[in-house]
C-alpha cells in the first residue's frame, strides 16, 4: 500500500531503513504508521515533497504531488465509501472525495519538511541542511531520520482541505500543520473501509463481500485503527476461515 521505488530513491539504506519503519509500526496504530511514511526520507524523495517550499507570491507554488497521493492512496481513495467499501453514488454517479482546492491546501501543509539538520552540524546554516549541500552532508545519520521541519519555508497562512482548517500561524509551525492534516485523514469516514479493504485483498482474498469489508471497518473504528487488532479480524473472520461460506465464484 505504501511503495516507494529505489528508481527514485537515493540509496539501499534509506529503503531499508524505510522498510524497518514500516515493520516497527505495523503493529501501532494507522495514523502513527501514516505519519511515519509522510516524514521518511524515503518517501520524500518518492513523492517529491522533501524540500517542498512555500509559495513565494511570483508564480511558484508548494508541490502537490505527495498532497494528491496521501489522500488517492494511503487515506481515503478517490471516491466516497460506505462501510463496505462501496462507492456512494448520487445520481447512478460515485462522488469525488477530495478536489483540487483539497490537494492545494494538504499541499501547503507538506512545505518545510527536508533533510534532518544533525547536531554535529548545528553550527552550519539553515538552508545548507534543507538542501543537504557538502556543508551539512551526514548520509549515515540523514538517510535513516525522519525529515524535519524548518520554519523557513513552511506556508504560514491558513490552509484549508476536507473540511479541517490550519489556522494561518504568526510563527510557521510545520509540525503543527502536519498533526491537524495526519488527523484529518485518520478520522475522515472513507479511510476505515478504504483501508481495511487493501488489507484483507492482501491477506486473504481480492474480492471480500461487503459484509467482510463492513466487519473489518467497524473493529478498524472500534479501535482507534488499531492494526494489530485489524489484521486479528480480518484472519479470524469466518470468510477467512472457512471460504467455503463466501460466494464461489467470487472469491479470489
Amino acid at each position: 500500500i505504501f511503495v516507494v521505488s529505489t528508481n527514485t530513491v537515493g540509496t539501499g539504506r534509506t529503503v531499508a531503513s524505510y522498510m524497518d519503519m514500516l515493520t516497527q509500526k505495523s503493529s501501532g496504530n494507522y495514523r502513527d504508521l501514516l505519519e511515519g511514511v509522510a516524514m521518511h526520507p524515503a518517501m520524500g524523495q518518492y513523492l517529491s515533497h522533501m524540500a517542498n517550499v512555500k509559495a513565494d507570491g511570483k508564480g511558484r507554488v508548494p508541490d502537490e504531488n505527495f498532497a494528491r497521493e496521501v489522500m488517492q492512496l494511503f487515506s481515503i481513495g478517490l471516491y466516497a465509501l460506505d462501510d463496505s467499501g462501496q462507492p456512494k453514488l448520487v445520481g447512478g454517479k460515485p462522488v469525488e472525495s477530495y478536489n483540487a482546492t483539497d490537494i492545494q491546501g494538504l499541499a501547503r501543509v507538506f512545505t518545510g519538511f527536508s533533510w534532518l539538520w544533525p547536531a554535529s552540524k548545528s553550527g552550519a546554516p539553515w538552508w545548507k541542511c534543507f538542501w543537504r549541500s557538502t556543508e551539512c552532508y551526514e548520509p549515515s545519520v540523514q538517510d535513516i531520520s525522519p525529515m524535519q521541519g524548518y520554519t523557513q519555508t513552511h506556508e504560514p497562512g491558513a490552509k484549508q482541505f476536507l473540511g479541517a482548517t490550519v489556522p494561518a500561524q504568526d510563527t510557521p509551525d510545520p509540525q503543527a500543520s502536519l498533526r491537524i492534516a495526519l488527523d484529518t485523514l485518520a478520522i475522515h469516514p472513507n479511510t476505515a473501509p478504504f483501508i481495511s479493504r487493501q488489507l484483507i485483498q492482501r491477506l486473504v482474498t481480492s474480492n471480500p463481500s461487503n459484509a467482510y469489508v463492513a466487519d473489518i471497518t467497524r473493529t478498524f473504528r472500534q479501535t482507534g485503527g488499531n492494526l494489530r487488532e485489524v489484521v486479528k479480524a480480518i484472519l479470524l473472520h469466518e470468510e477467512a476461515r472457512h471460504p467455503a461460506t463466501a460466494t464461489p465464484y467470487s472469491y479470489g
